[in-house]
C-alpha cells in the first residue's frame, strides 16, 4: 500500500502547534500515567503505557514526514487499538500532558491517509449518509418511536413522543443501537421524561448522540455530524440538547 506524501505533509502541518510539540518534547517517560490507564491495568505490557502511545506520532514529527508505510501502520494500530481517549492518564501525569489530544492528532493523520479501521470507517460513512451510524432510515426511526409510544401508552395513557415540535425546552438524542437493537431503552427514556413532566421533542433527522468523526480523528466529518444536531436544535428553537446513552 502506497501513501500520498503531500497529504501526509499537509496534515502534519495542520496538526502541529506549540502545545502539541511541547507535549511531545517534555514527556520524561516516568511511567506514572500507566497507573491511570485501564488498558495497562488489564494487560500490563509496555506498549499499553500511555507515554508509549505518543512515540509513533513523535517519530513522524522527528522524521518531518519522511516515513515508511510500516511507521504509519504502527501509528494506526497504536492510536486506534490501545486508547479510548478517556484522559485518565493526564490526571496522573506530573507535566499534565494531554495524551488524548495527541492520540486524536495521530488519528487525524491516520484518517487523512485513509487508514481508519474498517468498522469505524463504515459506521462513519453511515452517519454521514443516513444521519446515524447504524444506517437507520427516517421511516424506521419514526416507526420505532411510534411503536414504543403505543406500548408506553398502555401504562401511561397520556404519554407523548412529539417529533419535530418547535418551541420545546429540550431536544432528545439517542445512541442508534437503542433504536435499532434495544428499543426497550427508548421505552424507558420516554417513560422517564413523561413521568418527570419534561417538555421535550425528538428530531426525525438529527437524533444520533454519537459522533464517529470525533473517534476517527476526522475533524471535518466530526464538525458536520455535530452540526446536524446543532442545526436541528436551532430550527426547533429548543433551550438545550439532552444526550442519552
Amino acid at each position: 500500500m502506497n501513501f500520498d506524501a503531500d497529504i501526509l505533509d499537509r496534515t502534519m502541518k495542520e496538526k502541529a502547534g506549540a502545545r502539541l510539540e511541547m507535549w511531545l518534547s517534555i514527556c520524561s517517560r516516568c511511567g506514572m500515567c500507566a497507573e491511570g490507564c485501564h488498558y495497562y491495568a488489564s494487560d500490563p505490557r509496555p506498549e499499553h503505557v500511555p507515554s508509549y502511545r505518543i512515540k509513533p506520532l513523535l517519530d513522524l514529527y522527528r522524521r518531518r514526514g519522511k516515513v515508511t508505510m510500516e511507521m504509519l501502520e504502527t501509528l494506526r494500530d497504536v492510536c486506534y487499538g490501545t486508547c479510548t481517549m478517556c484522559q485518565r492518564c493526564t490526571m496522573y501525569c506530573p507535566h499534565g500532558i494531554g495524551i488524548a489530544a495527541l492520540v486524536h492528532a495521530a488519528r487525524g493523520v491516520a484518517a487523512a491517509m485513509g487508514m481508519t479501521p474498517s468498522g469505524l470507517a463504515s459506521g462513519l460513512q453511515n452517519a454521514l449518509e443516513f444521519g446515524n451510524n447504524l444506517a437507520v432510515t427516517e421511516e424506521n426511526f419514526v416507526d420505532t418511536v411510534e411503536w414504543q409510544l403505543e406500548e408506553l401508552q398502555q401504562e401511561m395513557p397520556d404519554a407523548e413522543a412529539p417529533m419535530d415540535r418547535e418551541g420545546a425546552e429540550y431536544l432528545l438524542t439517542f445512541h442508534p443501537r437503542d433504536i435499532k437493537f434495544y428499543p426497550q431503552n427508548l421505552y424507558n427514556y420516554l417513560k422517564l421524561y413523561n413521568a418527570a413532566g419534561v417538555d421535550f421533542t425528538l428530531s426525525t433527522r438529527a437524533w444520533d448522540s454519537t459522533n464517529l468523526g470525533l473517534f476517527a480523528g476526522d475533524v471535518p466529518a466530526a464538525s458536520r455530524l455535530a452540526g446536524n444536531v446543532i442545526a436541528a436544535a436551532e430550527a426547533l428553537k429548543v433551550r438545550a440538547v439532552i444526550t442519552a446513552e
